[in-house]
């Protein structure tokens, strides 16, 4: 097993061994900070003595789990490690374990767009719907706002009245927005299907009786810049016994907004916890310092912020380039040029990356 404090920088340092209280980390990118939530996972486990299951560890995407779990596994030896998940998978594993409270079977659905749109189908065929008036997209994004925004009572709904009471909901209503949301509300309910919303709706449901807020001794949320309002509610419930909560974010690179994510719940942090302890992870690790001077003054301009500048530790680089082309059709010949110079003097086109902000402009 690794030393779990060996190489760390003095804020990585701090990071890990500040385990007490609500902590709140700074952290720019290329900082390592998926290294330094997985050496404190591994210092609560080895060093305090807490058992993995009293740890939830939350990330944003399955990948960056795995890849956490198989860090800390290496730091602790331990083949438990606890709850290391996406907000859903943790609601997912709430839910099997409590599904008796919501008289819902534990091999209940979690439902995809596929899944979804296969109910859609049948309400629309149902009621004599078609996509005129409305898009199995649109319909989709119609029954996610209501859920969040207009209706966040819904799940009520679907805990409380019996199929049939539901369906009669669903059969009177009238206009097609109302036959489709009432529509699916049913259809969930007949084959005990969650979507997302509905598991972090039904797991706050669950957090009445204060079991799981006991269990959870450490709470650690990652990329926070890019959490929404059911998020935060469910993290602020869960933290509220034992008053541990580590989280890290950048307020920099928040790109959730389109969907509910509110910077602001990472900005504001100090503001609704009691003594919040902030540190700042700005040595940059992945980039030259010509590229760590562009995105420093890049960045600089953003409004809403914590006034940070990130420090290189790599050696010098080529000097960035900005290039202004009059279209998209410019920009691609002038990428396809330089690539091709580039290509001539040696460098394979697999140690190339283009990126690009919408996949149409890639064609």
């Amino acid at each position: 097993m690794e030393n779990i404090l060996q190489g760390l920088n003095e804020s990585q340092l701090e990071a890990v061994t500040s385990t007490e209280g609500f902590i709140r980390v700074i952290a720019g990118a290329g900082s390592g900070k998926t290294r330094a939530l997985a050496r404190r996972f591994a210092y609560l486990v080895n060093e305090v003595g807490i058992l993995p299951g009293n740890i939830l560890c939350v990330t944003f995407t399955n990948k960056s789990a795995n890849e956490m779990r198989q860090r800390i596994h290496n730091l602790t030896g331990d083949n438990d490690t606890g709850y290391i998940s996406t907000f859903h998978s943790f609601c997912v594993s709430v839910l099997q374990e409590d599904s008796h409270a919501l008289q819902y079977p534990k091999s209940f659905l979690v439902l995809d767009n596929a899944d979804i749109d296969s109910m859609l189908k049948l309400i629309y065929e149902e009621r004599g719907l078609t996509l005129r008036n409305m898009t199995f997209s649109k319909a989709r994004d119609m029954i996610e706002i209501r859920k969040i925004f207009k209706e966040p009572e819904y799940y009520l709904d679907m805990l409380n009245m019996s199929l049939d009471t539901l369906r009669q909901k669903y059969l009177a209503a009238t206009e097609p927005a109302d036959m489709i949301f009432y529509g699916y509300l049913y259809q969930e309910k007949k084959c005990f299907g969650l979507d997302y919303n509905d598991l972090i709706k039904f797991t706050l449901y669950i957090f009445i009786k204060n079991k799981w807020q006991q269990r959870l001794e450490y709470i650690m949320i990652d990329e926070f810049q890019d959490i929404d309002e059911l998020q935060y509610k469910l993290m602020s419930v869960l933290c509220a016994y034992h008053k541990n909560l580590f989280i890290v974010g950048d307020p920099d690179q928040t790109i959730y907004t389109w969907r509910g994510a509110n910077v602001r719940y990472l900005l504001d942090f100090d503001k609704v916890f009691p003594g919040v302890k902030t540190i700042m992870m700005m040595q940059n690790y992945r980039s030259t310092p010509q590229i760590v001077a562009v995105v420093n003054d890049l960045i600089d301009k953003n409004k809403f912020r914590i006034k940070k500048e990130l420090i290189a530790t790599l050696a010098d680089g080529k000097q960035v380039v900005c290039h202004h082309a009059a279209n998209s059709e410019a920009e691609a010949l002038w990428l396809a040029e330089h690539i091709q110079a580039l290509h001539s003097q040696g460098i394979s086109y697999r140690d190339i990356a283009v990126l690009y902000r919408a996949h149409y402009v890639t064609r």
